[in-house]
């Protein structure tokens, strides 16, 4: 008989202290939602703001979101005092990807823009949780200061959101102008999901 790991050995090797079954059974699930929160954002991100792929791998995203924050919160409370900044992370991500979504979906006033932001906003602070979560395990990144983990995503995502904003002439924020930027945008050519 082989002496190789089981399972409950490699997913505590992996978080760097003992898991429950319960807790590893959480991780997977997570990291298969943030998989495809990473894959799928990035699609609907670089997609043509359109019916089809924008809005199909945006909704695919959101879920995603949800499945991450759900198992973010469950591990946090179960070893709080080594994730409580990841449980605080995951409500933000998981409230602006709402607050994104139902701009959307619910057709506020100024939904575009503020579509736009909640969701690129969500995504920032996605993967800002991953890589104070994992940076300093990861090979390369762990020469980087750990500075850089609470602001890297935050530095490459706001200039390209800013960019998608201005492309699109959304970048106009003043609450009172929100509705006329929809009026605009209706009336401009532009396609929106």
């Amino acid at each position: 008989m082989t002496n190789q790991p089981d399972f409950a050995e490699l997913l505590s090797r992996l978080v760097g202290a003992p898991v429950s079954g319960l807790f590893g059974a959480l991780l997977i699930v997570h990291i298969v939602g943030g998989l495809t929160c990473v894959v799928t954002g990035a699609i609907a991100f670089l997609s043509r703001k359109a019916r089809g792929r924008h809005p199909s791998f945006g909704e695919v995203y959101y879920w995603g979101l949800g499945v991450v924050f759900v198992t973010a919160t469950g591990m946090a409370a179960m070893r709080w005092s080594e994730d409580a900044y990841l449980f605080v992370l995951g409500t933000i991500a998981f409230a602006v990807g709402s607050f994104g979504y139902l701009a959307r979906k619910c057709r506020w006033p100024g939904r575009f823009t503020l579509h736009a932001i909640g969701m690129s906003v969500s995504y920032i602070v996605l993967m800002t949780a991953f890589y104070v979560d994992n940076g300093p395990n990861l090979p390369l990144w762990n020469r980087l200061p750990s500075v850089f983990f609470w602001i890297g995503p935050t530095i490459i995502g706001l200039p390209l959101l800013i960019r998608a904003l201005r492309r699109r002439n959304r970048l106009r924020l003043p609450v009172r102008g929100l509705a006329r930027d929809d009026h605009v945008a209706s009336h401009s050519g532009h396609v929106w999901p």
